[in-house]
């Protein structure tokens, strides 16, 4: 009995505390420090590859997802698109020589796209 209480008692901290945050776990095989959900709409992942690779990384997946980039700009780090009739944002900015955080926004008639947000993000830093 003190067992069950015990346990839900815990999942029931973990279902408050944890409420909104989805993990993306992500094979360090390719280079990736983490990557976590930050809103309902947005992922960021940190990865061990420097800006020039992932700014290329990221303009040929969303070319190769046969999206339409519509403004780049690489001095901010921002590029803007269309994939599949969502609006794609993604924010790239170095955190050292070697390192980039990544971040891929995705909206659908003004809703969130977590989903392709996830799978575009994957694909950068699965990209060799």
């Amino acid at each position: 009995m003190y067992r069950r209480l015990q346990t839900a008692l815990v999942f029931l901290f973990l279902a408050l505390t944890l409420q909104g945050c989805a993990a993306l776990l992500v094979g360090t095989a390719v280079g990736v420090v983490g990557g976590v959900a930050i809103s309902d709409d947005t992922v960021q992942s940190d990865i061990d590859v420097p800006f020039t690779k992932v700014w290329d990384r990221a303009g040929n997946v969303i070319l190769d997802m046969g999206g339409e980039i519509q403004k780049e700009d690489m001095e901010k780090g921002v590029i803007t698109s269309k994939v599949k009739s969502s609006s794609v944002t993604l924010s790239i900015d170095a955190l050292t020589e070697k390192a980039t955080r990544l971040k891929v926004k995705a909206r659908k008639n003004y809703l969130p796209n977590i989903k392709l947000a996830h799978k575009i993000a994957g694909r950068i830093i699965a990209k060799k």
